[in-house]
């Protein structure tokens, strides 16, 4: 027979084992914290790590940025003309032109005259990557003449370098490691055209005004190419190097042949136009400056205008140029033709007609320029 359970009758114990419970439960109510001890100490270790420090800026970020807070000083010029800054340490420029339109003789008169105004500190470095040594050689020989060096002693303040023979990576190379070796302040690049293998190329063009601006910035000096101008387009550089060479260059100078005297202009200028000026070769074969020609001879104009994008016509063609650009009949064309001839404005060849005064028509001394 199942015994019923007594609900709510007390329970019997024994003394000694319900004292030792008791006592065991007051010392673990001690021992374990209370909820607002929790609490406090959770948010205190959460506040702590969220509180994170914000991290600096890389190194590299602040090389990069203008600091307004910090003066900077206008690059120092190494060339200016009447007052207006053509050429400044830290930039480029370009030299351009047509075929033999006296580039490297305008190259050799403006370091004569920037050496002669500097100190005996000041270097100039000049690369050659198209002539021979034989006419390589004559550069050098013009400054030295301008600045009565002797012509048959090297001097500190010029080096010249020829890269003909190397290809487009090692020329690059060489060029590098002389600036980081003599430390220059001004250097030519005769020309630019064969440091890339396509003067076409977006990506090639990129990277060589790339490496002369940072080249020119590393080492303070100013680096001036030479570069063609497209055959038959007045004033415009050749291919996308010559596009790169616009946008980035501090200055652009053209020069253009005007027979015996040579003209140099402004064509793209960061700063203020220079005044444009003449230059011719004297009888010593070293160029000089002068004053252009005061002439109102029509037919001179002419011609200077028909041979400025051309270097020879034959008479046909010669004939039809006149005919179509100045609108005449054939019988005033041809009277034209023989009147300059006459005059020796323009040279007759067995190859055709040229202006008188050209690379055709020059002395030894003229006809090795680019």
């Amino acid at each position: 027979m199942i015994e019923e359970k007594k609900v709510g009758l007390p329970l019997e114990t024994n003394p000694e084992t319900s004292s030792e419970a008791e006592n065991q439960c007051k010392d673990s109510e001690i021992l374990q914290p209370t909820v607002p001890d929790i609490e406090e100490n959770f948010s205190a270790v959460s506040v702590a790590e969220l509180e994170t420090p914000e991290p600096k800026p890389p190194l590299y970020f602040d090389k990069f940025r203008i600091d307004l807070s910090k003066e900077i000083e206008e690059p120092e010029p190494i060339l200016t003309i009447g007052g207006k800054r053509i050429l400044s340490r830290g930039d480029i420029s370009c030299i351009s032109g047509h075929k033999k339109s006296r580039k490297t003789f305008l190259k050799a008169l403006l370091t004569a005259q920037i050496i002669e105004n500097e100190n005996s500190n000041f270097k100039v470095i000049i690369f050659d990557t198209e002539q021979s040594q034989y006419h390589a050689q004559k550069t050098p020989k013009r400054i030295h003449s301008l600045l009565e060096w002797n012509e048959n002693l090297n001097n500190e303040q010029l080096f010249v370098f020829r890269l003909r023979e190397l290809n487009v990576e090692e020329r690059k190379k060489v060029v590098e490691d002389v600036i980081n070796h003599y430390k220059p302040d001004l250097v030519f690049i005769d020309g630019i055209r064969d440091l890339v293998y396509d003067f076409n190329s977006p990506t090639e063009s990129g990277i060589i005004i790339n490496l002369l601006m940072k080249l020119s910035s590393q080492y303070n000096c100013h680096i001036c190419s030479v570069l063609h101008l497209n055959k038959g387009k007045k004033n415009t550089l050749r291919g996308h190097l010559g596009t790169e060479m616009e946008n980035k260059c501090e200055t652009v100078i053209v020069v253009d042949k005007k027979g015996e005297k040579t003209l140099v202009q402004p064509k793209d200028c960061r700063n203020i136009d220079f005044e444009e000026f003449y230059f011719k070769v004297n009888e010593k074969g070293l160029p000089e400056l002068c004053n252009p020609e005061k002439s109102n001879n029509k037919l001179k104009v002419k011609f200077d205008d028909i041979f400025s994008t051309v270097e020879s016509l034959n008479y046909t063609e010669l004939r039809n140029k006149i005919i179509e650009k100045f609108k005449v009949s054939i019988k005033t064309a041809e009277r034209d033709i023989k009147e300059a001839t006459k005059k020796s404005i323009i040279i007759k060849k067995t190859t055709g007609y040229f202006l008188a005064g050209t690379d055709i028509d020059c002395d030894d001394d003229d006809c090795d320029d680019d």
